[in-house]
C-alpha cells in the first residue's frame, strides 16, 4: 500500500519501503496533485504552480517527464505504455487516484474529527488525540518544494497547523493543565502578536488560575498590538472574554475552530499607498467590529479620488479578520453596460467552490445560495465600482460575521444600515509625499518647489497625481519642472481641473496630450470595445495593423499608465479611463465594434478549419482579418473558454448598439453554436443572445433573428439541457427563403429532432432528421449528412431498430471518411459502438469506443471527449472490465463538471455509480447514485438507472 507525506518534506513509501521521488520539482508535481485530493489538475495549472507566471521555455516537457517517472517509481508494475490506473491522464492535465486515508494530511484529518467527538466525553483522550495529529507536523510543510503553489500551500497548512494547536491549548485548559498552557503561549503569542485566538486562551488560562489582573493586563496589551500594528480594535471573541472576566464570570473554554474553503479574490494592495490614515482607521473598525449584525461600509467620492486604492488597502489590513476568506468583484459602475447582480453572484459562488451547473438561473436563487454558503462563515466583501443601490442589495449577505465594504460614485442613499465615507482628495502633504514615492526622494528634492506645483496643478487629486508621477518616472531625462509648465499653460485644462467630477478627465488629458498620434488613436479607438480584457491579435485588428505594431502601441500605453495587462499579449482599461478615452472624437463605436466582432468571427471559422467540422464557414459574411489561429481543436477550447467573457460582452454591446455589429454578432452566435459546448458562463452568454435577438427583431433583421434563435436554441437544448426552453426558439423557424437560410433551417432541424426524441417523440424525431438529410444533401455536405445519420442511429437505438441502426451507423462512417471529417467520424463511431454494445458485440463496442474517445481527444473539445468516455465507460462494464469502466466513468465526470449542462455529469454520474456498485464499493455506488438523482430531480426528471440510460452521445 502507497503512504504519502506533504507535513514536512515530500516523501512516499510503499509499505515501509521508502520511494525515490526525484528532484524538487518532481515532489513538487506530486504535492500537487496530492493536494486536490483525486480531482484533475490541467498542465497549465501544474506549469504555473511550479515555475510560476513566466515559465522556462521547456516547462510542459519536463512536466511530462516528471509524471512518467513518477508513474515508474508509483506502479512499477504497469506494463509498458499501458493505462495508468493511480497517476491517471484527464485531458491535458493529471490527477492521482489515491483510496482514502493515503496521506498524512487525511490522517490528520481523521485525529482532528476524532478529537472532536471524544472533547465532551473524554477530553483527555481528545488532548492525546491532537498532540498525535501535530506530532505529524514535521517542519515546514512542502519543505524544500519550488513554485507558487508550495508557498500557496506551505501557508495554508501553517493555518492550519495553528488551528489544531489552538485547539490542544484549549483541552489543556479544560482538563486543569491552565498553567502548562500559560507558558507555551507566551512564546506563541511573542511568534503570532496578531492572532487574536493565542490572546483569548492565555486570558482564559490566567482567569482559570485565579490570574485576573493577568488576564486584564493581557488584553491591555492585545488591543495595544492591534490598534498600533493594524489599526483595529480587538474582535468579538476576545472582547467577550474580556468583557465577562470584568463582570467575574468564568469564560467558557473555547470550541475548536473550524477549517473552512477560503477564496482569495483581493486584487493586490498599493505598495506607494499614501494618507488616509484617520479613514483607513475607522473603516476597518466597522468592518471588524459590527459583532451581532452584518457590517456595510460604503466609500463615494468622484472618479479618481482613490476609492479603490483606500479599500483595497483597508481590506488587506484587516483580511486576516475574516479567515473563510475575501470575495472581490469591479462591477463597472461606470460602463454603459455594468456587471448585472447576476453575473456578480455567478461569480461569487464559483469562488466558493459551486459547479458550474448547479448555479441557478435565477438571481434571487443566486442570491438566496450566497447567503446560505457564508452562513457561518467569516467573510469579506468587496463590492468597487457600485453604480447605485439595486445593483448591490442582492450582494449583500444576511449574517453575522460577514462585512461588506463598497466603493462608488453614487451615495447609496437607499441602502439601510451603511456607514458612508465620503472620500475627499489628498492633504498637500499627502499628495507631495505620493509623488515622491512614485518619482524618488532624490529627484523630488532636487526640484522641490516645482514638485509642490505638480500637486498643486493636480488639484491633490490622487490618481491625477499617480498619472503625472508615472510619467515623470519613466522619463528620468524630463525635469519636474518642465511638466510643471506644461500643467500650468493648458489654461481650460487646469480650470477643468478645479470642478468636480470633470477633474478626472483633466487628469487623463495630461498623458493624453504626450502621445504621438497613432497612440492617441490607439488608446481612442481600443476603449470603444467594452470588453473586460482583450487578446493583442484582436487588438491588431481593431487598429488594422500588423500584430507587432498593436504589440508596440499596446505596450507603450501601458508604460504610460494608459492600459494594463494581464498577463502576456492580453490587455485591458481601468474603467474610468474607458470612459475618458471613449470621449475623446474619434471612430464610431459601432464600426469598431464590427472590426472586433470580425476577428473573433475569423477566429471561428479558423477554429472549424482546424477541426476540419463542417463548411458552414462558406455561407457566414465575409472576414477582412486573419483571426486568431489554432494548431490543435485543444487550443481551440482553451481559446473559447478564455475569451467567453469577451464575447458575452461584444454581444450586449452589440445588442445596444445595433447597426452591421448586429449581423457579424449573430454569424459569431450561430458559428459557435454548432461546437455544441457552451461551457462557462453558458447562462451569461444565453442572456446576451437574448437582448441581441430582441434588437434584430426591432430592426427586422429576419436573417440574424434565424441565426439567433438557431444559436439560443442549441445553447439552451445542449449546453444547459433545457428541452422545453429551446423549443420557444426553434419551433418559430419557418422553411428558408434562400441559400443561406437552408444551412440555418438544417442546423435547426437538427435540433429539432434531438428535442423530440429527449422527449419521447421517435416518430417526429425521425422526422425532423428525414427534412435535414434532405437539406445536406442540397447543400452537398457530406460531413453534415454523416452528423445527421449518427443521430438517427441513436434514435433508432432507442426505438429497439438495431440491424437498421448499424446500417445507418456504417453510412455514417462511410460518409464521414468521404468528407474527410473527423469529427463526423468520431460522431459516428460513438453511435456505432453504441449499437454493437447493445447487440451484445462487446469485442467490437470497446474498439469502436475507444477509437471514438481518440478522435474525441484529437478534435479537442472536452465536452465530445466527456460523451465519448461515458460510453466507452459503459460498454466497458457490459464487457465485465471493471477497472477500466471506473476509470472512464470517474474520467468523464470531471470533464462533464466543467460543462454547464448537470445532466451530461448526471449520466456519467448514474455510469459510474453502477461500475462501482458492480466492484462492491456499495458506500460509494450509493452517493454517487444520490447526487445524480439530485441533478435530475432539479431538472423536473426521473432519474435513469443503467438499463433505461442510453448514455449521452454527439447531442444527448
Amino acid at each position: 500500500m502507497l503512504r504519502f507525506a506533504v507535513l514536512g518534506e515530500v516523501r512516499a513509501w510503499r509499505g515501509d519501503r521508502p520511494l525515490d521521488l526525484g528532484p524538487p520539482q518532481r515532489r513538487a508535481v506530486l504535492a500537487a496533485l496530492l493536494l486536490r485530493g483525486g480531482k484533475a489538475v490541467t498542465a497549465a495549472e501544474l506549469v504555473e504552480g511550479i515555475w510560476g507566471e513566466d515559465p522556462v521555455l521547456r516547462a510542459v516537457p519536463a512536466l511530462r517527464t516528471h509524471v512518467a517517472k513518477l508513474r515508474r517509481e508509483l506502479e512499477p508494475d504497469r506494463v509498458n505504455r499501458g493505462p495508468s490506473t493511480l497517476l491517471v491522464s484527464i485531458g491535458d492535465g493529471y490527477a492521482l487516484r489515491l483510496p482514502p486515508g493515503g496521506t498524512d494530511i487525511d490522517r490528520v484529518e481523521t485525529q482532528v474529527q476524532t478529537a472532536e467527538r471524544l472533547r465532551d466525553d473524554d477530553p483527555a483522550a481528545a488532548r492525546a488525540t491532537l498532540i498525535a495529529a501535530l506530532s505529524t507536523f514535521e517542519g515546514a510543510a512542502l519543505g524544500g518544494l519550488p513554485g507558487p503553489f508550495a508557498e500557496r500551500q506551505r501557508a495554508r497548512l501553517e493555518q492550519w497547523r495553528l488551528a489544531i494547536l489552538e485547539d490542544r491549548l484549549a483541552l489543556d485548559i479544560q482538563i486543569g493543565r491552565g498553567a502548562e498552557a500559560v507558558a507555551e503561549l507566551g512564546p506563541l503569542i511573542q511568534e503570532h502578536p496578531l492572532r487574536e485566538r493565542f490572546r483569548v486562551l492565555l486570558m482564559t488560562a490566567l482567569y482559570h488560575g485565579g490570574r485576573q489582573a493577568e488576564a486584564l493586563e493581557e488584553y491591555a496589551r492585545a488591543r495595544r498590538a492591534l490598534v498600533d500594528g493594524v489599526g483595529v480594535e480587538p474582535g468579538p471573541e476576545l472582547t467577550e472574554v474580556h468583557a465577562r472576566i470584568l463582570r467575574a464570570e468564568l469564560p467558557p473554554v473555547l470550541r475548536p475552530a473550524r477549517a473552512v474553503h477560503t477564496p482569495a479574490q483581493l486584487p493586490p494592495d498599493i505598495a506607494d499607498f499614501t494618507g488616509r490614515s484617520r479613514a483607513a482607521a475607522e473603516i476597518a473598525a466597522e468592518l471588524t467590529g459590527a459583532g451581532g449584525t452584518v457590517a456595510i461600509s460604503a466609500l463615494a467620492g468622484m472618479g479618481g479620488v482613490g476609492k479603490t486604492t483606500l479599500a483595497l488597502h483597508v481590506a488587506h489590513r484587516v483580511r486576516d479578520r475574516f479567515p473563510d476568506g475575501q470575495l472581490y468583484v469591479n462591477l463597472r459602475g461606470a460602463d454603459a453596460a455594468p456587471v448585472s447582480p447576476g453575473d456578480a453572484l455567478g461569480g461569487f459562488l464559483r469562488a466558493l467552490g459551486v459547479a458550474e451547473g448547479d448555479i441557478p438561473q435565477a438571481v434571487d436563487e443566486r442570491a438566496a445560495q450566497l447567503r446560505t454558503l457564508v452562513s457561518d462563515k467569516r467573510i469579506l466583501v468587496v463590492l468597487d465600482n457600485a453604480r447605485d443601490s439595486a445593483q448591490v442589495r442582492q450582494l449583500l449577505p444576511g449574517t453575522p460575521g460577514t462585512a461588506v465594504l463598497i466603493t462608488s460614485r453614487s451615495a447609496l442613499t437607499e441602502l439601510p444600515a451603511v456607514r458612508r465615507t465620503r472620500l475627499d482628495v489628498l492633504e498637500r502633504e499627502e499628495a507631495m509625499t505620493l509623488l515622491t514615492r512614485i518619482v524618488g526622494v532624490e529627484r523630488v528634492a532636487a526640484e522641490r518647489i516645482a514638485a509642490y506645483a505638480i500637486v498643486d496643478l493636480c488639484a491633490f487629486l490622487p490618481l491625477a497625481v499617480r498619472i503625472v508621477g508615472a510619467r515623470l518616472a519613466v522619463r528620468p531625462q524630463w525635469s519636474i519642472a518642465s511638466l510643471a509648465d506644461r500643467l500650468a499653460d493648458e489654461g481650460q485644462r487646469l480650470e477643468v481641473l478645479q470642478t468636480g467630477d470633470l477633474t478626472l478627465a483633466a487628469a487623463f488629458h495630461i498623458g493624453y496630450a504626450q502621445l504621438r498620434s497613432e497612440q492617441a488613436r490607439a488608446l481612442r479607438t481600443l476603449a470603444r470595445a467594452e470588453v473586460p480584457d482583450f487578446p493583442l491579435d484582436g487588438a491588431a485588428a481593431v487598429l488594422g495593423v500588423p500584430v507587432a505594431q498593436a504589440e508596440y502601441l499596446c505596450e507603450s500605453l501601458v508604460d504610460l499608465s494608459l492600459l494594463e495587462t494581464t498577463a502576456p499579449g492580453r490587455y485591458r482599461f481601468h474603467d474610468l479611463l474607458r470612459l475618458f478615452a471613449r470621449g475623446l472624437p474619434g471612430e464610431e463605436e459601432s464600426a469598431v465594434l464590427a472590426r472586433l466582432l470580425d476577428y473573433y468571427l475569423a477566429s471561428a471559422k479558423n477554429l472549424f478549419s482546424t477541426l476540419e467540422y463542417s463548411n458552414t464557414s462558406l455561407h457566414l459574411v465575409p472576414t477582412t482579418v486573419p483571426g486568431h489561429v489554432f494548431a490543435t481543436g485543444a487550443d481551440g477550447q482553451l481559446w473559447n473558454d478564455l475569451e467567453r467573457p469577451a464575447v458575452i460582452a461584444l454581444h450586449r454591446q452589440a445588442a445596444r448598439v445595433g447597426g452591421r455589429s448586429v449581423a457579424v454578432a449573430a454569424d459569431l452566435a450561430w458559428v459557435m453554436a454548432e461546437f455544441m459546448d457552451a461551457g462557462t458562463w453558458a447562462r451569461e452568454l444565453g442572456d446576451s443572445l437574448k437582448a441581441l435577438l430582441h434588437t434584430a427583431i426591432a430592426a427586422h433583421d429576419t436573417g440574424s433573428v434565424r441565426r439567433l434563435r438557431v444559436a439560443i436554441g442549441a445553447m439552451l437544448l445542449v449546453g444547459l439541457g433545457e428541452v422545453a426552453a429551446s423549443l420557444e426558439f426553434l419551433q418559430p423557424l419557418s422553411q428558408p427563403a434562400d441559400y443561406i437560410d437552408r444551412r440555418l433551417q438544417l442546423l435547426a432541424e437538427i435540433l429539432l429532432g434531438v428535442a423530440d426524441r429527449r422527449l419521447g417523440n421517435t416518430k417526429d424525431s425521425h422526422r425532423h432528421y428525414a427534412n435535414a438529410v434532405a437539406l445536406t444533401r442540397s447543400l452537398g455536405d457530406l460531413s453534415l449528412e454523416a452528423w445527421i445519420l449518427a443521430l438517427a442511429t441513436r434514435t433508432l437505438c432507442e426505438s429497439g431498430q438495431y440491424e437498421e441502426a448499424l446500417a445507418v451507423a456504417a453510412r455514417a462512417i462511410e460518409l464521414a471518411d468521404k468528407s474527410s471529417n473527423p469529427v463526423a467520424r468520431g460522431w459516428a463511431t460513438h453511435e456505432l459502438a453504441a449499437t454493437r454494445s447493445m447487440l451484445g458485440e462487446h469485442a467490437a463496442a470497446l474498439e469502436l469506443a475507444a477509437a471514438a474517445v481518440e478522435l474525441a481527444r484529437h478534435n479537442g473539445i472536452r465536452l465530445w471527449e466527456g460523451w465519448a468516455r461515458t460510453r466507452l465507460a459503459q460498454i466497458n462494464l457490459r464487457a465485465g472490465d471493471l477497472a477500466t469502466a471506473e476509470q472512464e466513468a470517474a474520467q468523464a465526470t470531471d470533464l462533464l463538471r466543467k460543462a454547464a449542462d448537470p445532466l451530461d455529469r448526471a449520466r456519467a454520474m448514474v455510469v459510474h455509480a453502477a461500475v462501482l456498485a458492480a466492484r462492491g464499493e456499495q458506500r460509494d455506488a450509493e452517493r454517487e447514485q444520490a447526487g445524480a438523482a439530485a441533478i435530475f430531480r432539479r431538472a423536473g426528471l426521473p432519474a435513469p438507472t443503467l438499463d433505461s440510460l442510453y448514455v449521452p452521445g454527439p447531442i444527448s
